[in-house]
C-alpha cells in the first residue's frame, strides 16, 4: 500500500495550529470534530520495520479520518509529537472559543516512567521527539483545563472533549492501585517484573487506573494515563465486558503491548492490522457508512487478526510477555485494558 502525504490544510484551525501539526486536514473550516495520531519510539530497543509499521498506521488512521468529510484530522507521529504541541492541541480542543464538541487521539510508540514516586512506575509518560517527553500529568493538564491568554492568564476546569482514546503503549492503561490515596498490592508480572510465567496467570487486585496526587496544585497534579485523558476516576474498569453509561472510553495496554510488526500468531498478520481494522469498521468503512459502536469494533478487529472475537482473545484474557526492549526485564502479563464506555460510537 503506497503512502499517501497529507493535503495542506486551509481553515482557521490549520492556522492556529500550524506550528504544531503541519499536517491537520479538514473538510471544512466549521468542522467541530478533532482526530489526532501521535507517536514516537524510544532511541532504541525496538525491532526492525517498528518506525515504518507505527508511521503507516498513523497515516493510514488519519486517512479513514480524513475522507469522512466531517473531522478535523491530523497526524502528528514522529517530529511533532512533543511536549510543546500535543499541548497546543490539547488547548485549541478545550478552548470555549473554537466550537471542538467531540475529540479522539490514537497514539503508539514506547512508554517512559519516571521511576520513583509515585510507586510503581513513577509518573507515566510517552516518548516524545528531542527529549520532549509527555506525561500523565501534562496530559491532564491541557486536556482537562483551558489557560486563558494575557491579561486573564488563569487556568479555567472544562470537562476533556477527549472522549476516546486508543493509546498503544506499554504500561499506560493499567489498574496499579487500589486506593485513591496511591496504595498499591505489588503483583509480579504487573507492578514488577516475575522471573518465570505462572499458572495460572496472576490476578490483580488492583482497582484504580490513577489518582490525584496533588489536588492543591493548579490543576491538580495526576497519575495514570486514563485519568489524565478523561478527567474521570470512576470508569468502568471493565468497559468492554461492563460498559458503563458515561461519555468517555479509553483503551491501553497493563504492561507491556506487542510492537506493531510483532506476529499475532494468526494467519501470518501483523499486530499494526488490528488499529486499522478497528478503525476501519468503527468509522463505517465496512458496514455502508454505519459508524460502529467500540465494542463491536474490538471484536471485529480482534477477529480479522486473531481469528476470535475480543471476548476470547489473548488480548482480553492476557498472555505473558518477556521484555525485550528498554524498559525493566522480566516477565510481564499483558492485556488490553478498556474502561469506561464501549457503547460510545464516534460521531458522524
Amino acid at each position: 500500500m503506497k503512502m499517501r502525504k497529507p493535503c495542506i490544510a486551509t481553515c482557521a484551525l490549520l492556522l492556529l495550529l500550524a506550528a504544531a501539526a503541519s499536517t491537520l486536514d479538514v473538510k471544512s473550516a466549521a468542522a467541530t470534530k478533532v482526530a489526532v495520531q501521535w507517536g514516537h519510539l524510544a532511541p532504541s530497543g525496538y525491532p526492525a520495520g517498528e518506525g515504518d509499521a507505527q508511521s503507516w498506521i498513523c497515516n493510514e488512521i488519519y486517512w479513514n479520518f480524513y475522507n469522512t468529510g466531517t473531522w478535523a484530522s491530523s497526524n502528528a507521529y514522529g517530529t511533532y509529537t512533543q511536549l510543546g504541541y500535543v499541548a497546543q492541541v490539547l488547548q485549541y480542543c478545550q478552548s470555549p472559543n473554537n466550537g471542538v464538541t467531540w475529540a479522539t487521539t490514537w497514539w503508539v510508540g514506547d512508554f517512559k516512567p519516571t521511576g520513583g514516586n509515585p510507586q510503581p512506575f513513577g509518573y507515566l509518560g510517552f516518548y516524545g521527539h528531542n527529549g520532549q517527553d509527555i506525561f500523565d500529568y501534562d496530559v491532564y493538564k491541557y486536556a482537562n483545563y483551558y489557560l486563558w491568554p494575557p491579561p486573564n492568564s488563569w487556568w479555567q476546569p472544562i470537562p476533556s472533549k477527549q472522549y476516546f482514546a486508543f493509546i498503544w503503549t506499554c504500561a499506560n492503561g493499567g489498574l496499579y492501585w487500589y486506593t485513591s490515596n496511591g496504595d498499591w498490592y505489588n503483583v509480579p508480572g504487573i507492578t514488577s517484573p516475575a522471573p518465570s510465567p505462572t499458572y495460572p496467570p496472576p490476578a490483580n487486585p488492583n482497582t484504580k487506573y490513577g489518582f490525584v496526587v496533588n489536588p492543591y496544585s493548579t490543576p491538580p497534579t495526576v497519575v495514570g494515563m486514563p485519568l489524565a485523558w478523561t478527567g474521570s476516576s470512576s470508569l468502568s474498569i471493565d468497559g468492554y465486558n461492563s460498559p458503563d453509561y458515561g461519555s468517555y472510553c479509553y483503551v491501553g495496554w497493563e504492561t507491556i503491548s506487542p510492537w506493531m510488526v510483532n506476529p499475532t500468531g494468526y494467519d501470518s498478520t501483523q499486530f499494526k492490522w488490528f488499529p486499522y481494522y478497528f478503525y476501519r469498521c468503527a468509522l463505517g468503512y465496512y458496514n455502508s457508512g454505519t459508524h460502529q459502536t467500540i465494542q463491536y469494533s474490538l471484536n471485529f478487529a480482534s477477529q480479522m487478526t486473531l481469528g476470535t472475537p475480543f471476548y476470547t482473545s489473548k488480548l482480553y484474557n492476557g498472555e505473558w510477555r518477556n521484555s525485550t526492549g528498554s524498559g525493566p526485564g522480566g516477565w510481564w502479563y499483558s492485556r488490553m485494558r478498556v474502561f469506561g464506555n464501549s457503547n460510545l460510537i464516534l460521531p458522524y
